[in-house]
């Protein structure tokens, strides 16, 4: 190759729109190329003579790439490939994909130097790990939600058999003394029929308020406003605590999953203002335009940090805010320490119909 073909591939490979350089067998960096430099940040001044491993990193166990690179300068393959990081001057972490290919002297054809060509591959690994973190939290919350609803099948057979059951087994022996004189008293008798009766419209209305729980008549039949109203006036009751609803019109033919949703948020805000916030107040509003279905939720309690609570919700904020995401709906809470909190949620209005 005479000089002018010298001078030629020389700026080509200067000028290359991949990274690449070229090493001596033991690593040491000959030349690299300007794409490189400006990948990894630093002059190519400081990168030359120094040995590659100063700059980048293996990603698998170091010893067994060591061993593939000596069989590469050995001459016994004439490729290898393998993932590499590199810091950058301003300390930033970039990834990449590594091909290390062999040089053989022309004239005796022994192994010679390296050629290695640095594809940036960031953005893949960052997604990849971005994919992990989030197969990670989906099985976090998988297991969650199943110890949830462990739990909650355990409150509801606990209820049937400590409450229902057992006040069941009671009104049974009622009924068979029913009218019949008290022993060692003739002069009184049970219980009648009259006042059993009351005794088990109590309990069917403790069953009809479980079953309320785990399926909503009302919002099947009656639609979501209904139901939202149904539910606040329950709770407010109950609970002996004000909550003012207001519901428009334009929410009653919704998508059943996405009343659903909302339904589930509705109650488990209320249920978080009551044992968390401490609220004396409840708020619930629930609107609907062309764009969006809109509900929020606010309370006068005592309000919690925002930012601090995402570092651990809670399976109550994870489930409201996972179910309006399912239905591509917005979630968020507004709150602060002593000043109550609001919840915000819209859904866009291809998801219902008017």
């Amino acid at each position: 190759m005479n000089y002018s073909q010298e001078r030629i591939w020389s700026e080509a490979f200067a000028h290359l729109g991949v990274a690449v350089a070229q090493l001596t067998l033991d690593g040491t960096l000959l030349s690299a190329n300007d794409c490189l430099c400006e990948l990894i940040g630093y002059q190519k001044r400081d990168l030359l003579q120094k040995n590659f491993r100063e700059f980048f990193q293996f990603e698998e166990s170091q010893s067994e790439c060591e061993i593939t690179l000596s069989r590469l300068t050995a001459g016994e393959i004439f490729c290898y490939s393998t993932d590499m990081s590199a810091k950058r001057t301003d300390g930033e972490i970039l990834w990449f994909k590594m091909a290390f290919s062999l040089i053989r002297d022309d004239e005796t054809g022994a192994p010679r130097s390296l050629t290695v060509v640095a594809k940036d591959i960031t953005s893949l690994k960052q997604a990849g790990q971005e994919l992990h973190d989030s197969e990670l939290a989906r099985d976090e919350l998988s297991r969650r939600m199943v110890s949830a609803q462990e739990a909650d099948r355990t409150r509801i057979a606990r209820e049937l058999h400590d409450d229902i059951g057992q006040s069941l087994a009671i009104l049974k022996i009622q009924m068979l003394r029913a009218g019949q004189p008290v022993s060692g008293d003739p002069k009184k008798t049970h219980a009648g029929l009259r006042e059993l009766a009351r005794e088990l419209d109590v309990i069917a209305q403790r069953v009809s308020r479980l079953s309320h729980g785990l399926h909503s008549s009302v919002l099947e039949y009656l639609g979501l406003a209904a139901a939202v109203k149904s539910h606040c006036r329950e709770c407010s009751e109950q609970l002996r605590i004000p909550i003012e609803c207001y519901c428009d019109k334009g929410n009653n033919k919704l998508d059943s999953v996405v009343a659903l949703a909302i339904l589930r948020v509705v109650q488990e805000a209320i249920h978080n203002a009551v044992k968390h916030s401490r609220a004396e107040a409840i708020r619930v509003r629930l609107s609907s335009s062309n764009q969006h279905l809109s509900l929020e939720i606010s309370d006068d309690g005592v309000g919690f940090d925002v930012e601090a609570a995402r570092l651990a919700e809670g399976l109550g904020l994870i489930s409201m805010r996972e179910r309006i995401h399912l239905v591509g709906g917005e979630f968020n809470i507004v709150s602060n320490l002593g000043k109550g909190t609001r919840i915000l949620v819209r859904v866009p209005a291809p998801k219902y119909t008017r």
